[in-house]
């Protein structure tokens, strides 16, 4: 007897743990037990509109479905999916990932459920839907446990952990640590289990929900297996109470189940028989004729062991006929060992207990003819092999000369193959040197011209910057010396000689077209070469051109800079910032028809920026750049000299924006 009722609490332990599997894989759907709300979800999703809610409430249905009819549940959620997929509604793929996914669980077809969820993580991560890429990790770890491939579970736990921790969700952490328990507790680390079933617990005893208790009952599975029976009982009481209270029938037979086999082990026949009379009283609502199978053999369990062996006998008699429709082999060898025992205690017919005996045998030995078949086969394959080996270590021998020459020659073959395989090698990787020395020698020359280039850019425009200086100084020191000699020799002259009022007006329009010259003179002098640069430095510089060029121009210029006045800059840095501004801002006078403009410069330590922008006519980008003036020219010059870019923004009757990024 021990013997049976050993398997059975087995059976029982290894049930619990499917359940728990079951509530975590479908973790974002509802448990696939049936609630009693079919008809009014049916009803609903008659009038229900084509959006997300409508996603929600097949998915639902599929669910009521899920524990009883396979094939209608799997329609359901595949409306559901071509739904989602219509409305691009990712959670409801996702969904019916994880749904399908238990589906083909139940079925045994894991390949099929692992090509599911490995696409639902490709899926997630091209969505960057880091939560539902959580959730497919911990369904890929459920259904590798079911495989009993434990390390890949316990890896793919680990990966979603994290997610759900970096989310702050509480249950999906809670259940996380509740798979990793079932890992370690099948791996017989029971501390370790118990430890992470603890940290399950306290999270999810707030809530009070089907997670909770499926967390309780793998605690429960652990203190038992720890042999910790008191505790263990304790669990399960509080399982049953709470079961009870949320009238989740399914957990509490389950726990029903549990505590029979712990009456049994520790002999209390009062107490079995209690629990498996309330166990009965849930047959009308478990809707499944396995579970109510057990509650009629754990009734005859208990009446036996209390000495009423007729009820004992009809109980059992009355599971065997369900179980044999239902061809549960491995409830049926639990249940004729269990027979054969009530009918010698009853009947006390010895014949008809040793034909329920060895049913009971002949079914065990099912599952053990079927591994002696599997080893059977593998010592025919091997002595096969075997006697292959012995027919090949004769020929062997007497061929071995003949051997040692195909072997010998078969070497000088390979040896030949590898020369030349190494001299072509070797040639191929002589000319891949040579074209890239190749490459390196024009890459130089290139490089050379380019530096001769840009110093002989540079020679050109220190040239024409002192060349500007020079005309500057020039015209001011020398033509400027001698029209101001000429107008103070006027001055004197208009003194010292009496004039009539003709010549006299005359006289005044010479001297006012003489200070006109000089005027123009400091003009075209200042513009070839601002004093205040040389002078003042690039700042007070620009300040004093924009000025000039806003009172002069008709048109609103404003100036902003930047950090400018904290930047050390070369001469060239200087006369090239300078002559960029002067030249965008005289084409914007000359051509731009703008009412308002603006240059801001933004100086850094290693950057300058420069921004002007006006609100004219603006042009067509591609006939500047197919017709380039000088001054244009010069500016790309002078830009590409110090290795900076000009980028220009810009259409008709749109005003234009030019953005010059210099490094220094």
């Amino acid at each position: 007897m021990k013997y049976q009722i050993g398997n059975v609490f087995c059976a029982m332990a290894l049930k619990i743990n499917c359940l728990s599997l079951l509530l975590l894989f479908t973790y974002c759907a509802s448990s696939f037990a049936q609630t009693g709300e079919l008809q009014p979800l049916l009803e609903k999703l008659k009038t229900a509109k084509t959006d997300t809610n409508k996603v929600r409430l097949l998915n639902k249905i599929g669910d009521e479905y899920a524990y009883n009819d396979i094939k209608t549940a799997r329609q359901y959620y595949k409306d559901a999916y071509e739904l989602s997929k219509k409305l691009d509604y990712l959670r409801g793929i996702i969904r019916y990932f994880s749904s399908e996914g238990e589906l083909l669980n139940i079925e045994g077809k894991y390949d099929q459920t692992m090509l599911l969820l490995r696409e639902g993580v490709r899926l997630s991560i091209e969505r960057k839907d880091r939560m539902r890429e959580g959730i497919m990790y911990e369904n890929m770890g459920n259904t590798f446990q079911e495989m009993q491939r434990l390390d890949s579970a316990a890896t793919y736990y680990f990966k979603a952990l994290p997610i759900f921790e970096g989310f702050q969700d509480s249950v999906k952490i809670a259940n996380v640590y509740s798979d990793l328990a079932n890992v370690f507790t099948q791996t017989d680390k029971q501390e370790r289990a118990l430890g992470y079933i603890n940290q399950a617990i306290a999270i999810s005893q707030h809530f009070e929900d089907g997670f909770y208790i499926s967390h309780l009952v793998n605690k429960e599975n652990i203190l038992w297996k720890l042999r910790r029976r008191t505790e263990a009982e304790k669990v399960n009481n509080q399982i049953i109470a709470l079961a009870r209270k949320l009238n989740d029938v399914v957990d509490m037979a389950d726990a029903l189940q549990n505590q029979c086999n712990h009456d049994v082990e520790m002999k209390h026949y009062e107490k079995l028989l209690n629990h498996a009379q309330e166990l009965a009283k849930l047959n009308p609502q478990l809707q499944s004729a396995e579970r109510t199978t057990l509650a009629d053999y754990w009734l005859s369990v208990a009446y036996y062991f209390n000495r009423n062996y007729q009820k004992s006998y009809s109980y059992i008699e009355e599971a065997v006929k369900k179980a044999e429709k239902l061809q549960n082999t491995e409830h049926l060898q639990q249940y004729y060992t269990h027979y054969a025992k009530v009918i010698l205690a009853y009947k006390n017919d010895p014949i008809l207990a040793e034909k329920f005996n060895n049913l009971s045998d002949s079914l065990r030995e099912v599952s053990f003819n079927k591994n002696i078949l599997k080893t059977t086969k593998e010592l025919e394959t091997k002595y096969e092999t075997d006697k292959k080996e012995r027919a090949i270590q004769q020929l062997s021998s007497e061929n071995r000369n003949k051997k040692r020459q195909i072997s010998l020659l078969i070497f000088s073959v390979i040896l030949l193959s590898l020369a030349l395989a190494f001299f072509g090698l070797w040639m191929q990787n002589r000319n891949r040197i040579r074209k890239q020395e190749q490459i390196l020698h024009e890459q130089k020359l290139k490089q050379l011209e380019n530096e001769k280039q840009l110093l002989a850019s540079r020679a050109v425009l220190q040239g024409q910057d002192e060349e500007r200086s020079r005309l500057a100084k020039d015209l001011h020191d020398g033509l400027g010396g001698i029209l101001s000699s000429v107008k103070y020799s006027f001055q004197n002259m208009k003194t010292s000689f009496i004039l009539d009022q003709e010549n006299a007006l005359a006289f005044e329009k010479s001297m006012n077209l003489l200070d006109a010259s000089m005027a123009e003179l400091r003009r075209v002098s200042h513009n070839m070469m601002p004093e205040s640069l040389a002078k003042l430095g690039l700042e007070e510089a620009l300040k004093d051109y924009i000025q000039t060029i806003d009172e002069n121009s008709g048109i609103n210029f404003t100036y902003q800079s930047f950090g400018l006045s904290e930047v050390e800059l070369e001469n060239i840095y200087k006369t090239t910032i300078f002559r960029v501004i002067q030249e965008l801002t005289t084409n914007i006078i000359r051509h731009s028809q703008a009412k308002e403009a603006l240059v801001q410069i933004m100086a850094k330590p290693n950057l300058i920026n420069i921004t002007i922008e006006d609100d004219g006519i603006g042009f067509d980008p591609q006939q500047v750049n197919s017709k380039k003036s000088m001054g244009i020219q010069n500016l790309y010059n002078r830009i590409e000299y110090l290795k900076g870019k000009i980028d220009f923004q810009t259409e008709p009757n749109a005003g234009s924006s030019y953005y010059i990024e210099m490094p220094l």
